[in-house]
Formats: structure tokens, C-alpha cells, sequence
């Protein structure tokens, strides 16, 4: 981050150690963010109480994703590890897209039966099934289908910004 702009030499080993240590609070503070909103959604109806750390989750991962993106950073991951890996970056997106939208499908197929079914086995179930199902129908083309357009468009503009700092280089 060009922030301050300080021109100084810095020892490698130690940005790159620097580097590794905001990666892992970065990871932990998404955690607990992640685990405090679904916590609180089980506990709590009222969903304006969670509405800081999903904040904190949605913006947290839009700039890491902007930014990567503006540095033409993005590209070059996608093909360092399509090269790597036997299974496609499209294809991960695909999979990580179903794999969000089934675990949006169960996580409130299971909160609508513990809210709203009224103690009896049926009922519980009934709703589960339901929610779930129609969940599965809305979240997975919406998350995998979203993954995948958005993964294309910004492999795109990142492919075109790295080959324009490539030529002014």
C-alpha cells in the first residue's frame, strides 16, 4: 500500500513475514465474523444485529478482490494455477459456487425449522425440506452461475490491465 509513500529498502524476508502475519489476522477476523453472523442468526430474528460484520466480510473481500484485480494480479494467479492444478480455475469457481449454494440451502433449510416449526417432528421436517429445496433451486445457479460471470469479467480486465503495465514497462 502506497499510503504514506515512504522510499526506503526493506529486508524481504521481513515484508514477506509482515505479509504472512496480515494474511492470518485477516483470516481470523473473517472467521469470526463469519461465525459471529450465523450464531447470531440462529439466536437472534432480527437480522440488523449481524449487519456490521457482514459489512466487515463483504467489504473485506471486495477490496482484496478490487485491488488484486487493478494490479493485474488476478490473471496471473489463474494462470499459475491452471498450470499447477489439474481441476480448471472456471471449474473451482463452478464448484465453490455449488458448494455455497448448497450450504446456503441446509443453513436456512435447518434455521427456518428452528424458528419457525413448532416442536413437532412433521412440521420441522416439512419446513426443512421445503426451504431447503427451494433454497437449492435459487442459490445454486445464483452463486455458481455468479462465480463463473464474474470470474470471467475480471480475468478479463485484469489480463487487459497487466498487459498495459507490460508495455509501459
Amino acid at each position: 500500500m502506497k499510503w504514506f509513500n515512504r522510499k526506503r529498502v526493506e529486508d524481504e524476508r521481513i515484508v514477506n513475514m509482515k505479509n504472512k502475519i496480515y494474511k492470518e489476522v485477516y483470516i481470523l477476523i473473517m472467521s469470526i465474523c463469519t461465525i459471529s453472523v450465523v450464531v447470531k442468526s440462529f439466536m437472534l430474528s432480527d437480522w440488523k444485529s449481524s449487519l456490521l460484520e457482514l459489512v466487515i466480510v463483504i467489504a473485506g473481500g471486495l477490496y482484496f478482490g478490487i485491488r488484486s484485480v487493478l494490479l493485474g494480479i488476478y490473471s496471473d494467479e489463474v494462470e499459475v494455477h491452471d498450470s499447477r492444478s489439474k481441476v480448471s480455475f472456471n471449474t473451482r469457481n463452478m464448484l465453490w459456487g455449488i458448494g455455497i449454494g448448497v450450504f446456503m440451502a441446509l443453513f436456512f433449510g435447518i434455521r427456518s425449522t428452528v424458528l419457525y416449526g413448532d416442536g413437532t417432528w412433521t412440521t420441522g421436517v416439512w419446513y426443512f425440506f421445503l426451504v431447503a429445496l427451494v433454497s437449492l433451486m435459487i442459490y445454486i445457479p445464483l452463486f455458481a452461475g455468479g462465480m463463473l460471470i464474474v470470474h470471467q469479467l475480471t480475468n478479463r480486465t485484469s489480463q487487459k490491465i497487466s498487459q498495459k503495465d507490460q508495455f509501459y514497462s
